[in-house]
């Protein structure tokens, strides 16, 4: 890192009163530690959690004292199950309780998640563990040979790049980002990201993944490419087709990326592509049925999440909304961290059938994914048992299809109504990003169908 790179990230930290360099050297070691001495330190890590929000954390406290269940009692990672799942109602609901009774003791921020759910959340984030994001962010990113200040262009929304004002363009400068809003993808505004890439002598490029495939597909149109070092993709499911685009147009390897800061969680693709390393040093995982109960290694289910730095405001054994698998399996790569096989997005990204049947939004996925002709989609439901679906197409001979694809969706998602547009106008969340489903059918709606 040279003089320049140094100061400006010994600036942004002083700043942010974050001490990520220190952690991002001390887990660029870790992560090559065995799976064992990384249990042995996350068991370690929660009983001292447990202590903590026993004395200090009312909402804990209590429960564990109401029925009788102390620190000691828990012996292994697994008993982490005798606590509750908690998830953002129940946050909202109990927010004075879960904040500890010290808070001054850890200098905590008010952090506030998208609410690409429609559930924004509002939580205190101690410095550890916002040091402890920037870590583990820049450890994932090193994957393409980043090192921390290097140049980056980061494409995307509220949830990454929240305002150009003076605060925060200085806030891009010194972490050395070009920042590129993901809310207007027009040709205009393509170009010129295209242009500040090539000026800018950029290397690296870290952007939501469909607006990611949006610019790599028009870099294609165009006849073009542009060389860079690597592409990290995040907060949005990465589609093979949408890999294949991106990689074509930026000639270089994509290594996708899953990060819920309020969770403490932070996952990543290694050179191998064999699912997403977990960030074991700052977050503990579980994979549970519908029921809460835990499932095979391998098997998908509700991710719940444990962040063993946050000493504010513990979230422990929160249910992030996401689904995934994961295995312990070591990698290839040599790395002790386990990993996500896979993240199948949001709870929310389901639409119900005309009877009382949950469809997952891969079922969407899957189905486009055979057709090149088509770019993106977007399913929209506002009743229960009909959707509207909007498609981007490259190719308009495609149309012929359509009355065959509607009829295919029709039958397999037991609808009464599919209604098939042909279109660029997507809708994005407040964050600026491509949701593959919107469901609009309220929560008694969905109740009563279950």
């Amino acid at each position: 890192m040279d003089v320049i790179k140094r100061l400006k990230i010994f600036l942004m930290e002083k700043i942010r009163k974050t001490n990520g360099i220190h952690y991002y050297k001390k887990h660029k070691q870790s992560q090559w530690s065995s799976q064992q001495q990384l249990v042995s330190s996350q068991f370690t890590q929660l009983m001292s959690l447990l202590n903590h929000v026993y004395d200090h954390v009312p909402y804990y406290s209590q429960y564990m004292r109401r029925i009788g269940l102390k620190p000691k009692d828990f012996t292994s990672l697994e008993d982490l199950s005798k606590l509750p799942i908690v998830d953002k109602g129940e946050i909202k609901l109990h927010k004075k309780e879960m904040v500890t009774n010290n808070i001054e003791t850890y200098d905590a921020s008010e952090k506030r998640t998208g609410g690409s759910t429609g559930e924004p959340l509002t939580f205190f984030v101690p410095k550890l563990s916002h040091s402890l994001m920037w870590a583990n962010l820049w450890r994932g990113w090193s994957v393409t040979g980043y090192q921390p200040g290097d140049k980056i262009a980061v494409l995307a929304g509220g949830s990454l790049l929240s305002g150009f004002d003076v605060k925060r363009k200085l806030y891009y400068f010194l972490n050395n980002w070009i920042p590129f809003s993901s809310y207007n993808m027009s040709e205009n505004t393509m170009s010129s990201y295209i242009r500040k890439l090539k000026k800018g002598k950029v290397k690296f490029l870290y952007g939501y993944s469909s607006s990611t495939y949006e610019l790599a597909n028009f870099i294609i149109k165009r006849g073009e490419t542009i060389q860079l070092d690597g592409v990290i993709t995040t907060s949005e499911v990465l589609l093979p087709h949408y890999r294949n685009a991106i990689e074509k147009a930026f000639q270089c390897k994509v290594f996708d990326q899953y990060g819920a800061n309020d969770g403490g969680v932070t996952a990543f693709e290694c050179e191998q592509h064999q699912g997403l390393h977990i960030g074991m040093e700052r977050c503990y995982v579980e994979i549970v049925d519908e029921e809460g109960n835990p499932v095979p290694e391998g098997v998908e289910g509700r991710i719940l999440l444990t962040d063993l730095s946050n000493y504010a405001m513990p979230f422990i054994r929160y249910e992030v909304g996401d689904y995934g698998a994961i295995i312990t399996k070591p990698c290839s790569c040599g790395r002790g961290l386990i990993r996500f096989t896979h993240i199948k997005g949001r709870q929310q990204e389901f639409i119900y059938s005309a009877g009382k049947r949950k469809v997952h939004g891969g079922f969407f996925s899957t189905t486009f994914r055979q057709y090149d002709a088509v770019e993106q989609f977007q399913v929209i439901q506002d009743k229960a048992g009909e959707v509207r679906i909007k498609l981007k197409l490259s190719d308009l001979d495609f149309e012929q299809s359509i009355e065959r694809v509607r009829q295919n969706i029709l039958e397999q998602a037991e609808l009464n109504k599919v209604y098939i547009e042909i279109t660029d106008n997507f809708e994005k969340t407040k964050g600026g990003k491509h949701k593959f489903v919107v469901n609009n059918v309220s929560e008694l709606e969905g109740e009563y169908l279950q």
